[in-house]
Parts: structure tokens; C-alpha cells; sequence
């Protein structure tokens, strides 16, 4: 198995560097590592982790979205130190891994780190941890939109009217970071909004702590708002794109802040149709219902 993962692996490398040059940087926001037959979503995650591990990423969390579905959370120092770059760079620094089980196999796949770090304002080269991921758990092929220039990321909204990167959710202010931390502890831990804490990352020479949360129906929150529910309407194409959870938030001094729904998963399923069958339209009360669920953790 290993040996396949790894050729399957080197020709994907070959072929994207190749791929990549051809279409003058077009990124795409996700990764298929690679996949696999069987169902055992557990054991896969636990491979994963253990390789990553292994190539110097720092587990950050796991979220068992259901039993089809577990992300890992990663980070690493160059990770860090693109977060800390620039104000509301804190974005960048996760890494998020899926292993997705799909019609009797598994599928391993990531964020592309390279083409969020455009879209959030972030002026470092990745493409040392995206080498770095792919050697250790594959990388097979692109996926998620037919491809965005750099400099159409910088400036991403899906459509005329729509929230870009600098139209956050604006949740709640408070007179200090350690104020906002408090009363974001005291309302993870009570369940606020259905809400609940994955992981955590401290911003290094900033004071800044991107949190990342599961939103969940069975903890109380409105079912609109959910993370089920909403990866259950629009994420049914052949490649999951199951590393867009966990949702996260910034808290920057007193600040705290959440991408806008509408901004976020539109960076994630760009290519996502505005109407019809599993499309945006489909998920119109999710936005507010998202906010307001993350406003009441935030106290907001």
C-alpha cells in the first residue's frame, strides 16, 4: 500500500509541477492526496497524522465531523510565521487534513495552502509546505474550481454585492485579548450557540489566537448554522471538499472577528452554482444563522 501511495505520489508531484507551469499559476483550493479502498476512516487519520508527524507538522486538534468524515488540524513553523506576517494573516495557519469515506473508499485530502494565503493577503511563498505535505501523504491532483490567478484571490468575492476578505463578521470587541479569550473559554465551555472548541493557535510576536469551532446541530446550534448540514447540502461532488471545516475565529487584541460565510465557503467552492440543486441559494439562512451563533460564543 505505502509503495503505490508513494508512486502514485511522485508521478502526482511530477504531473502538478507540470500542470502548474502550463497554466501561469492557476490555484485550485483543495488537494487530493490520494485514495483508498476500505472504510476505516479512524485508522486512515491516525496513518495520516502519524506521517505528518513524522515530517515536523504539530497536530493542532481533530474534529469527527460524523462517521463519514474526521479532519486533523495542523501547523507548522513556516505556517506561524506567514500568520504572523501581517494583520489577519492568522488565517493561514492551519492546515487541514480530511479523510472522507466516499462510496466504499477513502479519500485523504487537503487545503492548499499556497492559494489561501493569496486570498487572505499573506506575501510568503508555501510552496516548501506544500512539497513538504505531498511528500509525506501524496498529492494526486487539484481540485475545487477550474483555476484562480493570484491576483484574482486577492481580490475574491463570488459575485457583485458579496462579502470579500476584508468584510469579516465582526463579533464582539472587548478591552483586552485576555478579556475576549475569557469569555470566549466560559462560552465554549457552557456550548453557547452549539458551539465547541477543535483547537487553538497562538500567533507568534502577535496578540493574536485563531480558534477553530465545530458548529453542531446536536449541541444546540440552529440547524442552518450547522456543519453537517451545510457540507451535506452543497458538498456532494466526487472530491469532498471536507477541509473546509473547522470554521474558524480571530481574536486580534480585543477584537474578534469570523470570515464572512458568504466570502469563506465561496473561496472554498468557487466553482459552487448560485441556484438549483445543492447550490448557495440552498444555504441563504446559513450566513446569519453562522454569525449568530458565533457572536453568542463571542459575546458578542
Amino acid at each position: 500500500m505505502f509503495m503505490s501511495v508513494l508512486l502514485r505520489t511522485l508521478v502526482g508531484l511530477a504531473l502538478y509541477g507540470l500542470a502548474a507551469t502550463a497554466q501561469a499559476e492557476l490555484l485550485k483550493p483543495m488537494v487530493l492526496a490520494y485514495t483508498t479502498a476500505g472504510s476505516d476512516v479512524g485508522a486512515e487519520a491516525e496513518g495520516v497524522r502519524e506521517r505528518l508527524t513524522a515530517a515536523g507538522f504539530e497536530t493542532l486538534g481533530r474534529y469527527d465531523v460524523d462517521g463519514d468524515v474526521t479532519v486533523l488540524v495542523f501547523t507548522s513553523e513556516e505556517l506561524l510565521e506567514a500568520a504572523a506576517s501581517s494583520d489577519r494573516a492568522a488565517y493561514i495557519a492551519p492546515l487541514r487534513v480530511a479523510v472522507t469515506r466516499v462510496n466504499g473508499q477513502v479519500q485523504v485530502s487537503y487545503n492548499n495552502v499556497e492559494y489561501f494565503a493569496h486570498a487572505y493577503h499573506v506575501d510568503h511563498s508555501l510552496s516548501g509546505v506544500m512539497a513538504r505535505v505531498g511528500s509525506a501523504i501524496g498529492v494526486q491532483k487539484t481540485f475545487g474550481a477550474e483555476g484562480l490567478r493570484p491576483e484574482t484571490l486577492a481580490r475574491y468575492r463570488y459575485a457583485f454585492g458579496m462579502e470579500r476578505f476584508g468584510d469579516p463578521y465582526e463579533l464582539a470587541r472587548h478591552p483586552s485579548s485576555e478579556r475576549a479569550l475569557a469569555t470566549l473559554d466560559a462560552s465554549l465551555r457552557a456550548g453557547k450557540g452549539g458551539v465547541r472548541e477543535v483547537y487553538r493557535v497562538a500567533i507568534p510576536g502577535r496578540d493574536a489566537t485563531l480558534i477553530g469551532v465545530a458548529i453542531r446541530e446536536d449541541a444546540g446550534a440552529e440547524r442552518s448554522a450547522s456543519d453537517v448540514f451545510k457540507m451535506s447540502t452543497v458538498d456532494v461532488g466526487e472530491h469532498r471538499h471536507s477541509p473546509y471545516l473547522p470554521y474558524e475565529i480571530l481574536v486580534d487584541g480585543g477584537r474578534v472577528e469570523a470570515l464572512h460565510m458568504r466570502f469563506r465557503m465561496a473561496l472554498h467552492f468557487p466553482d459552487l452554482s448560485m441556484m438549483g440543486d445543492n447550490s448557495f441559494l440552498q444555504l441563504r439562512r446559513s450566513p446569519a444563522a453562522v454569525e449568530q451563533a458565533l457572536a453568542a460564543v463571542a459575546g458578542g
